[in-house]
């Protein structure tokens, strides 16, 4: 059986930059997940860490979402604290519907919800 190679045109990325709301310092080491909404049972397309710079970036295909009528992700983040355990932001309230293939965020997260 011949496996297929992935194509760039398949390949979603999803990136950004993470900062403290009050001051725009960058948030290091938090966990981002990415998912895509879906009617029943969301779909988990990819996670990462933060870097020092407080950036992040997700790559995902297809297979990660696709379903009889879906042919684009509708995108939302949930990003945790270093340990992966608590949530500390997520952004239901603006899901990307219909995400294009390369999706920009720039994420303010209070310094209340840091502690």
């Amino acid at each position: 059986m011949k496996s297929r190679q992935r194509d760039d045109h398949d390949e979603f990325r999803i990136f950004g930059l993470i900062e403290e709301a009050e001051t725009g310092r960058p948030l290091a080491n938090l966990v981002v997940r990415a998912f895509d909404r879906d009617l029943i049972f969301d779909d988990k397309v990819g996670y990462t860490n933060t870097n020092d710079d407080g950036r992040f970036e997700i790559h995902f295909g297809e297979e990660r979402f696709r379903e009889l009528f879906e042919s684009r992700p509708d995108l939302y983040l949930r990003i945790y604290d270093r340990t992966g355990i608590h949530l500390i932001h997520e952004t239901t309230d603006a899901i990307r519907w219909k995400a294009s293939k390369n999706e920009e965020y720039r994420i303010k997260i209070s310094a209340r919800a840091l502690v």
